[in-house]
């Protein structure tokens, strides 16, 4: 999760599908990203040709994995390649404001932009114009990264509202499916010697003498109640009390409450997600006025408010029984990455890791909208819903 101080304009970055970039773009994809960057070494797929059939019957295709890894589209890319599926990316914006070449690149694969943040009607009808034709479109409901492969964090509306409205332009028998994909990585056991040395950084790195002699699982407690701590003393003035779930839903809600005390609360804004990019959306677009541009001081707190709801989101992502409910090699190793990013502003991948992506049986849309079994209006929940509850039975949860 990347801190998100973002005042710049938003320019929508349609994708430029360049055929003849593309197999060099496969090529780095798979050589300097998954193999180099992220050590993803090995792959498991399953299900795909269901997928594949579907596509080249013409049908609309929308595949929904989860969002645990900085590694995931690299992953997808690479899946999509092997099984020669055209796939196209609905991609954070903040990827594309990396450099030109970046976005340039991005673009040429069939990757575009949204704005997270905010009503993007480019990107929708981007997506949905790219269903209606029958290109498989890849879009990441969870929305963020939370280092947590097995716990699935609750899932945007909007892509079930996107599939919704290009099913209802499909003609000639085409149908629209849904596609659930579940993504798990398994760390190479060697991970677990480059425990002792990268716990040290992090302790180094908050004024902590590092104890490599303490075990494990409690030293990575330790230091995330040290973390929690400062950010507590950071934003309330002083250290929170009692547990540490009870204090990071604590943190969060009054973190929330806080900014949204000056920008208001969105109705529609329900779980911590929402209202951070409820948030972050009335504040951006306070600070990016062209009739009434926000003075020196209004313009710092408007700032200080974004690192506020960037702080909320990041208690939310954590969970406090993640580790000790079930502490494994896997969830050790995510852990420690996730205090990585937070801390240093990237995790490291040390050591080979395997990942196994499962598409998941496809929903049929259309069908249940014929049917009556999803509503053409308000259809949006309910079809979230089903694909959570997919998306958790393929990730074991």
């Amino acid at each position: 999760m990347r801190r998100l101080r973002n005042d710049l304009p938003y320019t929508f970055r349609p994708p430029r599908w360049r055929p003849w970039f593309r197999p060099l773009g496969l090529w780095l994809n798979r050589s300097r990203f998954l193999r180099s960057k992220y050590r993803v070494l090995g792959q498991e797929c399953e299900g795909f040709d269901q997928v594949v059939e579907r596509v080249r019957a013409g049908d609309a295709v929308l595949l929904a994995p989860n969002h645990a890894d900085h590694s995931d589209p690299h992953l997808m890319l690479d899946v999509g390649a092997r099984h020669d599926l055209p796939l196209h990316f609905m991609a954070a914006r903040e990827v594309f404001e990396v450099s030109q070449a970046a976005a340039w690149s991005l673009q040429s694969m069939g990757v575009f932009s949204v704005d997270r943040d905010g009503p993007d009607l480019s990107a929708i009808k981007t997506a949905i114009g790219l269903l209606e034709k029958g290109t498989p479109l890849v879009i990441y409901p969870e929305g963020e990264i939370y280092h947590h492969h097995e716990r699935l964090d609750p899932l945007m509306e909007g892509v079930a509202s996107i599939l919704l409205k290009a099913a209802a332009r499909l003609k000639d028998g085409r149908k629209a499916w849904l596609v659930p994909v579940g993504i798990r990585f398994r760390h190479d056991p060697a991970v677990e010697s480059t425990f002792v040395e990268r716990l040290s950084r992090l302790e180094d790195r908050i004024g902590w003498t590092p104890k490599p002699a303490m075990e494990v699982d409690a030293r990575i407690i330790r230091l995330g109640t040290g973390v929690l701590a400062l950010k507590e003393t950071e934003f309330l003035g002083e250290a929170g009390q009692g547990g540490l779930q009870g204090r990071l839903e604590s943190l969060c809600e009054r973190l929330l409450g806080d900014v949204e005390s000056r920008c208001g609360r969105d109705a529609r804004a329900s779980t911590p997600p929402e209202r951070v990019r409820a948030i972050r959306y009335r504040i951006r677009r306070r600070l990016l006025d062209p009739k009434d541009l926000p003075g020196a001081g209004e313009r710092n707190i408007l700032l200080d408010d974004l690192d506020r709801a960037f702080t909320a989101l990041q208690a939310h992502s954590y969970i406090g029984d993640y580790l000790l409910e079930h502490p494994t090699l896997d969830r050790r190793a995510e852990t420690i990455m996730k205090l990585e990013e937070d801390l240093f502003g990237f995790p490291r991948y040390p050591t080979p890791r395997t990942a196994r992506v499962v598409a998941g049986e496809p929903i049929g849309v259309s069908d249940r909208l014929e049917s009556g079994e999803l509503p053409a209006k308000g259809g949006a929940g309910p079809l979230t819903a089903l694909l959570e509850e997919r998306l958790t039975a393929l990730l074991g949860c």
